[in-house]
């Protein structure tokens, strides 16, 4: 588990483990070369490590609508909905992402800035909700998709993602 309250202010953010080796292999794989039950793995696990948490519903961090389309799936929405499978619980997809713009290659100050997100419909109002990606890098997917979840009535964030990339040491954190 990696905690990082720096970076995305949950309740609770969990990972399998750091984005490298065999774990960034089966990512890439999920998503580059189209092994989906990939995802359904690394819902299960994510599952389990989130399984002593109240979860009400669970959702996910959208990629672009471009790279959805190119790729034939998102892959944080098959994760997301592994999780909901195996918690028993209802899976959402009520954020919308508002901007094309990719976090791959960007820099560290334009990754801060964010993709920026709205939630639509009232899936989340009032429950604790478990917002799912692929992988942390900097935090500012997860943080601004929390905030928009908060700014929609969800009572509390949960977040779990697949793999984190090596945190900075925290004197070099913004």
């Amino acid at each position: 588990m990696v905690r990082a309250p720096h970076v995305v202010r949950a309740s609770l953010i969990v990972a399998l483990g750091e984005y490298r080796g065999e774990l960034r292999r089966a990512i890439h794989a999920m998503k580059f070369r189209n092994a989906r039950w990939i995802a359904a793995r690394f819902g299960r696990h994510l599952a389990r490590a989130v399984q002593e948490r109240e979860i009400d519903v669970a959702t996910f961090a959208p990629t672009t609508n471009s790279r959805t389309r190119r790729r034939g799936h998102d892959q944080s929405a098959l994760i997301a909905a592994s999780v909901a499978r195996t918690l028993r619980v209802p899976y959402v997809r009520t954020l919308r992402r508002l901007d094309e713009r990719v976090q791959t290659g960007s820099s560290r100050a334009e990754r801060l800035r964010g993709p920026r997100f709205v939630v639509h419909g009232r899936a989340v109002c009032g429950r604790t909700v478990l917002l799912v990606d692929d992988v942390l890098t900097t935090g500012s997917t997860l943080r601004h998709a929390r905030e928009a979840l908060l700014r929609a009535g969800a009572r509390e964030v949960h977040c779990a993602v697949v793999a984190y990339v090596k945190a900075p040491p925290l004197s070099r954190v913004e």
